[in-house]
C-alpha cells in the first residue's frame, strides 16, 4: 500500500525520532518544504536534547506516536539518522496509522523504521532528511519531491517492477532473528552505510547470508558504503560482497546513489 501523494496546502511534520539536532539547520531546511507548497510543523519535541538522543526515549516516542495518529498530516520528515528508534519501535501503536497512512522520509537509523512499515505493507521514502538537505545537490533533492509529488515516480534501477527492501546494513543486521527482522523473500534488497571496518561489513553480509537474505532474492542494490576503514582486511566493498554472493544468482548493481554521501537519491521502499 502507497501513501497518497502530496499536494501543495498538505501539512507535512519534521520530527526527531533519533540523534539531537542543530535547530538552526532543521528550520532552514523547512524553508525548502514549505517552497515546495508544504505547511510545515515541527513535533514538539524535535529540537529537545537528551545526552546523544533527541529528548528522552518518552518524548521521541510521544512525537512519533502523535504524528503517526495525526489524520491531518500527510507525511513525516525524520530530521536525521543516528540512533535511538530501536529503542522505542515496539511501544508505537500502528492502528492509526494504518487507517490514514502517511509517506514516512528518511533513511540511516530510521531504517528500523522502514522495516517495520515493510512488516506492515506500507511504503515508505528512504530519502534525504533535513538535516542534510544544505548540502544535497539539486538531482536528489528533486527526486525527492518526485517520489512526494508524483504517483508514478519511480527509482531508476532495473528493479522498477520489483519491491525493495532495505537500507542501512548495520541496522539491518542488528534486527536479525528479532521480531523487527526483515523479509527479503522474493525482494530486491538495498544496502549501504558509513564508517564501517570492512572486516565488520564482510561480518554483516555473512551474518545475513546465515540466515537465508539471500536465499531467495531477487536481486541486489548497491548503495555508497562511506568511509570504509580497512586495517588490513585485504578487501574492497566490491570483493566482500562479490565473494559473500558469488554463488547466487541473482544481478547485483553496484554505485547506486543512495547512501550516506550527498547526492542521496529519493527510493521507494516496500509495497
Amino acid at each position: 500500500m502507497k501513501p497518497q501523494t502530496l499536494a501543495k496546502g498538505d501539512s507535512v511534520i519534521i520530527l526527531s525520532p533519533s540523534g539531537k539536532v542543530n535547530e538552526e539547520r532543521i528550520k532552514k531546511s523547512a524553508d525548502v518544504l514549505r517552497n515546495w507548497g508544504l505547511k510545515v510543523r515541527f513535533a514538539n519535541h524535535a529540537f529537545s536534547s537528551h545526552f546523544k538522543l533527541a529528548g528522552t526515549d518518552q518524548q521521541r516516542l510521544s512525537d512519533l506516536q502523535e504524528a503517526l495518529n495525526d489524520k491531518d498530516l500527510k507525511a513525516i520528515f525524520c530530521a536525521r539518522g543516528g540512533y535511538g528508534l530501536v529503542r522505542i519501535i515496539d511501544k508505537i501503536d500502528f492502528t492509526g496509522f494504518l487507517k490514514n497512512p502517511k509517506w514516512i522520509v528518511g533513511f540511516s537509523d530510521v531504517t528500523v523504521l522502514h522495516n517495520e512499515l515493510n512488516k506492515l505493507g506500507v511504503a515508505s521514502l528512504h530519502a534525504p532528511m533535513p538535516n542534510s538537505y544544505e548540502s544535497t545537490p539539486e538531482i536528489a533533492m528533486n527526486s525527492l519531491h518526485k517520489a512526494l509529488f508524483n504517483v508514478d515516480y519511480q527509482f531508476e534501477s532495473p528493479f522498477s517492477k520489483e519491491e525493495i527492501v532495505g537500507g542501512n546494513l548495520a541496522i539491518i543486521y542488528s534486527l536479525l532473528g528479532t521480531n523487527s527482522d526483515l523479509d527479503t523473500n522474493g525482494k530486491v534488497l538495498l544496502i549501504e552505510d558509513i564508517g564501517e571496518f570492512a572486516y565488520n561489513i564482510d561480518r554483516m553480509l555473512h551474518a545475513l547470508k546465515k540466515a537465508g537474505k539471500f536465499d531467495n532474492l531477487k536481486g541486489l542494490l548497491v548503495g555508497h558504503f562511506t568511509d570504509t576503514k580497512d586495517d588490513g582486511f585485504g578487501y574492497s566493498v566490491r570483493e566482500i560482497i562479490g565473494n559473500c554472493t558469488n554463488e547466487y544468482s541473482f544481478p547485483i548493481y553496484f554505485d547506486v546513489p543512495i547512501g550516506h554521501v550527498n547526492d542521496n537519491r529519493a527510493i521507494v521502499l516496500g509495497a
